[in-house]
């Protein structure tokens, strides 16, 4: 969990939430894994509040970014 998220000043999503906007519709436990263990290093931004767990839209778009690999011509 990352606490550099900001549910202010950002379009916080559930897990479940944001797994239904993304293309291919993965399974939130999928979204789940990329929190705990990530991708090549890099996790995605979740913060707690309860027993719920938030990202937001923004924080998607940059862990998508940060795990795409260079595209090799």
């Amino acid at each position: 969990m990352n606490a550099k998220l900001s549910l202010l000043t950002e379009d916080a999503l559930t897990l479940p939430q944001a797994a239904r906007e993304l293309p291919g519709k993965p399974n939130p436990s999928t979204l789940w894994r990329w929190t705990v263990r990530g991708i090549g290093g890099q996790k995605l931004e979740t913060i707690k509040i309860g027993s719920k767990v938030f990202t937001t839209r923004q924080a998607l778009s940059r862990f998508i970014e940060r795990t795409q690999e260079p595209v090799r011509s």
